[in-house]
């Protein structure tokens, strides 16, 4: 696992973005997937440095393993967040659909095919992972199954 200790800054976020895209573009994944897992990675990112506060060592720690099927994206803070983690549609909450804010976690939700969080006296790691395969990919693919099947 790659892993790396950042100021609980808003700068921190484009330093790891751009050290997460340049390790998935040199495992050879596609464009796709790369610009979808950094989305994600940012939107983490952001909501540490947004809503949480740093660890007690300083910063916040971003982690990420590409594994065959999924890269796992951890992102830890040392906030105490809710009990559960919920993916907010703004409309849902009588937000704007134009709204700034209130996207991230609805974001994340689609981008990944699970995600989820977890929390202790003293930190909050949230976790996502994004297929290697684009959408897209795995939609052919699975297309390709089911008419072989048939």
């Amino acid at each position: 696992m790659t892993s790396i200790l950042v100021p609980h800054s808003p700068a921190s976020a484009s330093v790891v973005r751009h050290r997460f895209v340049d390790e998935l573009r040199a495992h050879g994944l596609p464009g796709l997937v790369v610009d979808d897992a950094a989305l994600v990675l940012s939107e983490l990112v952001g909501n540490a440095i947004r809503h949480g506060a740093p660890l007690h060592t300083g910063g916040i720690r971003v982690g990420w393993t590409v594994g065959p099927e999924v890269i796992r994206i951890e992102v830890a803070d040392g906030g105490r967040g809710p009990l559960r983690h919920e993916a907010n549609v703004p409309l849902a909450a009588g937000g704007s659909a134009d709204a700034e804010r209130g996207r991230g976690l609805a974001i994340v939700a689609l981008l990944t095919v699970s995600w989820g969080s977890a929390f202790d006296s003293t930190s909050a790691v949230v976790w996502a992972d994004v297929a290697v395969r684009s959408t897209v990919e795995l939609r052919v693919a699975q297309a390709d199954e089911e008419r072989q099947e048939a």
